[in-house]
């Protein structure tokens, strides 16, 4: 038997039929009703000419029914492209385009955007609707149900087939479908499982983040693997979010600054019972001292904190900084996993680059992504001598810790000196009264670039441009130092994951 994620589900739910596997709002399933339903659904989508190799576009939040369509899909060895559905109708659109999906499946709640898809006549069959009804031209899933078999399907689905084309360059504003094959996805899940000893049968999740983000869909795909239960939700609300971790116990979180700072802010009010949690996942960048101090204490305080750098590209999961890791490495994200190879390079020469020098890092191994879809230019770009370059400024230190310094494009160069935005923003991250901060490069006639700061004051707390001249003056070198500060109340981040828009905040505020 290949391996396969639809056969390691099968697996899981001979082994756990009993258990809950999956949540939403509003049902669960056990793995054998998981499971009868997915085998359901997949003879009944082979039944309407849904095959090996075709694409399937879905356009939904978290809930039980996109879990089955995901899963059923794999057992069909059917290709899933899961559009962003916090995405306007145009990025959604361009999303279609792209990919050219054979079949469509919307949740109601999203009919508005679905009408758009389907109004282009892109001859998609079958169209299929969970959630609820909608007025649209639809098979309804409850329907496909009652026709499927439960048996298991017979299609020979191989390690090497492709399982999903995940859009990234949310941060770039130029998306493109980095094509993931069941064998890097399983090999990343292997790796992470074997590693972190989670998750494990008895773990539950109660993830924050959509699915068609490649770290929620991994950490799906993880928990359908080792017979853990996952939650999903529609949407994060903090509070309910703190709610769900009291009442179902759950175990494990992965989240990122903004995350956490959300739910902070509700846990200092009501104080939920998060007990139960015991491992938490910081993904993105390094944490912060003090904020990772007061999640420990309010949030998790019987939690062990795991770091992380992540790429769609990558399946994702790259590094992995540990609980039992020295407080001296603490800025770092860690070492790379036992399956990944991670090097620091000359962006230019593509050369190696001694200890403690900063260069571009780069990624080899089996959980890299097959291509990006029908775009041979960026996959060669991407993929060069057989390593990814991630676009990402790191260095190692001298135990062998990746510390990420910043992205290649957000480094500022000012008077022949290369700055690291990162470098500031933990400076002023530090300021007692900033909530967040971000700095771009803004042109100037002398120095060619200086910097700008833009802050987000904390929840009552009130800021001036020279509250931060003077916290950053004896902080960092004259040439690091903002020359002009911006206000605001949030900074714009994408859906994928929530990291800060540089490029809008470039286009709204980068001018001189």
């Amino acid at each position: 038997m290949e391996m396969t994620l639809g056969n390691c589900f099968a697996r899981s739910a001979r082994k756990y039929p009993f258990k809950w596997a999956v949540l939403d709002d509003k049902k669960r399933l056990s793995y054998k009703d998981l499971n009868s339903n997915v085998n359901r659904l997949a003879h009944a989508l082979w039944g309407l000419g849904l095959r090996k190799g075709m694409r399937a576009a879905t356009l939904s939040f978290n809930c039980v029914e996109l879990m089955q369509v995901y899963l059923a899909n794999l057992k069909l060895g059917v290709v899933t492209v899961p559009l962003d559905a916090r995405a306007t109708k145009e990025e959604i659109l361009r999303q279609v385009f792209l990919t050219e999906p054979h079949a469509f499946f919307f949740h109601a709640g999203m009919a508005g955007a679905a009408q758009a898809v389907l109004e282009k006549d892109y001859e998609l069959e079958p169209v299929v609707c969970f959630g609820g009804k909608a007025q649209l031209p639809a098979k309804h899933m409850e329907e496909l149900l009652s026709l499927g078999s439960d048996a298991e399907p017979q299609e020979k689905v191989r390690e090497k087939d492709d399982a999903f084309i995940l859009f990234t360059g949310g941060t770039t504003g130029v998306p493109k479908g980095a094509v993931l094959t069941h064998r890097s996805l399983l090999w990343n899940i292997i790796c992470v499982t074997s590693e972190n000893q989670c998750p494990s049968p008895e773990d539950i999740t109660f993830y924050p983040m959509q699915m068609f983000h490649s770290a929620a869909l991994s950490r799906f795909l993880a928990f359908m693997y080792a017979g853990g239960t996952f939650i999903g939700s529609s949407s994060f609300d903090p509070e309910q979010y703190l709610a769900m971790v009291e009442r179902e116990r759950t175990t494990f979180i992965v989240g990122n600054t903004a995350i956490w700072l959300k739910l902070l802010e509700v846990q200092r009010l009501k104080r939920y019972n998060t007990d139960s949690m015991k491992r938490w996942l910081h993904t993105h960048d390094a944490l912060q001292p003090d904020l990772r101090k007061e999640i420990q204490e309010l949030l998790f305080p019987k939690g062990q904190m795991y770091g992380s750098y992540a790429l769609t590209e990558a399946s994702p999961a790259v590094t992995v900084l540990k609980p039992w890791d020295e407080p001296s490495h603490w800025s770092s994200v860690g070492k790379p996993y036992m399956c990944t190879e991670v090097r620091i390079a000359e962006p230019e020469s593509d050369l190696p680059v001694e200890t403690s020098e900063v260069g571009e890092i780069q990624v080899r191994g089996p959980t890299l992504m097959r291509c990006y879809f029908r775009n041979p230019k960026e996959t060669r770009a991407a993929l060069k001598g057989g390593w990814l370059h991630t676009g990402d400024l790191g260095r190692y230190d001298e135990k062998g810790y990746l510390y990420v310094v910043d992205r290649l494009k957000d480094m500022i160069k000012s008077g022949g000196m290369n700055i690291y935005a990162r470098e500031v923003e933990d400076v002023l991250m530090g300021h007692p009264r900033v909530k967040e901060a971000a700095v771009i490069g803004v042109p100037h006639q002398r120095w060619g670039e200086t910097v700008r700061a833009i802050v987000v004051p904390k929840k009552g707390e009130f800021l001036t441009q020279e509250d931060i001249f003077s916290f950053c003056r004896d902080r960092m070198a004259p040439h690091k130092k903002p020359t002009s500060v911006v206000f605001l109340e949030e900074l714009p981040r994408g859906s994928f994951g929530g990291k800060v828009l540089k490029r809008v905040l470039r286009e709204l505020y980068g001018k001189p």
